[in-house]
């Protein structure tokens, strides 16, 4: 019986000299593979314009292999713990190989489909090309865009009105969004029913009043498949690599037991 507990005494000892041996080998063994060096020399490439030279390959090299170290390093001494930017970044890597399975290109069938249900994200929205006359605002901001606007009827040039503006004179084949980003939501609203090829207004803006001239609008529409059917496929592909981590998370849930210790209340005040 002594002899053996001896026996199997001996044999652990030898079990964990072998574990360690190899897991210091392991631990101090680093592989660098030639996918890893033509992804940062690809990197290189885009960044400075030209491909590196001999010694900049070995600089990159072993700039690869200083990082590799310093991250064992860290681990090492658990540096990787309870760090929220390590863990985003790991959770969107995570999330980015999930997306990467996901690359299935869609059916003709489904992006008729897809982008029949999905019609009004394509519209092109309506655009106006325009030229303004600006009126800094005032007491007589008004005032002096009505008489301006009456001289203008009446013949008198244009360009012998108004005040620089920020943003320019010409506005060139502008959306209403874009419209109410630059002058607020009144103007792009008023501006929609004034006259083509006519001064109008005055149209009150964040900034003042305006004499406006619509050289051309082009109404909304609905292009045709055909004409955005690579943007349409990205959409379904963009959409499925999204499901897909979301499905990822789904199942993980199921296998996590989740405890909150705190008083969400307490912290919401």
């Amino acid at each position: 019986m002594k002899q053996r507990l001896f026996i199997f005494l001996l044999l652990g000892i030898l079990i964990l000299t072998v574990d360690i041996i190899f897991n210091d080998e392991n631990e101090n063994k680093i592989t660098i593979f030639e996918s890893e060096i033509n992804s940062l020399i690809g990197t290189w490439v885009e960044q400075v314009g030209r491909d590196p030279t001999v010694q900049e390959v070995e600089g990159i090299i072993k700039q690869l292999i200083d990082e590799e170290i310093l991250y064992r390093e860290a681990v090492k001494l658990g540096l990787d713990k309870n760090d929220i930017i390590i863990k985003r970044r790991l959770a969107q890597k995570i999330g980015f190989l999930r997306q990467e399975s996901e690359t299935t290109l869609p059916t003709n069938s489904e992006v008729q489909d897809y982008f029949q249900f999905n019609a009004e994200r394509y519209e092109v929205d309506e655009r106006l090309t325009f030229t303004h006359i600006y009126f800094s605002e005032g007491d007589d901001s008004l005032q002096r865009a009505r008489l301006a606007l009456k001289s203008i009827q009446s013949g008198e040039s244009d360009s012998n009105f108004g005040e620089p503006f920020l943003l320019g004179k010409n506005f060139s084949s502008k959306t209403l969004s874009e419209i109410e980003r630059s002058f607020g939501q009144s103007f792009a609203e008023d501006i929609q029913s004034i006259d083509i090829k006519s001064w109008s207004g005055p149209i009150i803006s964040e900034y003042g009043s305006h004499l406006v001239f619509v050289n051309s609008a082009s109404e909304a529409f609905t292009p045709e498949l055909e004409d955005v059917k690579n943007l349409v496929i990205n959409d379904i592909v963009l959409e499925r690599q999204n499901n897909a981590v979301k499905e990822y998370l789904k199942e993980l849930r199921s296998t996590y037991q989740i405890e909150i210790l705190a008083d969400l209340n307490e912290i919401s005040d």
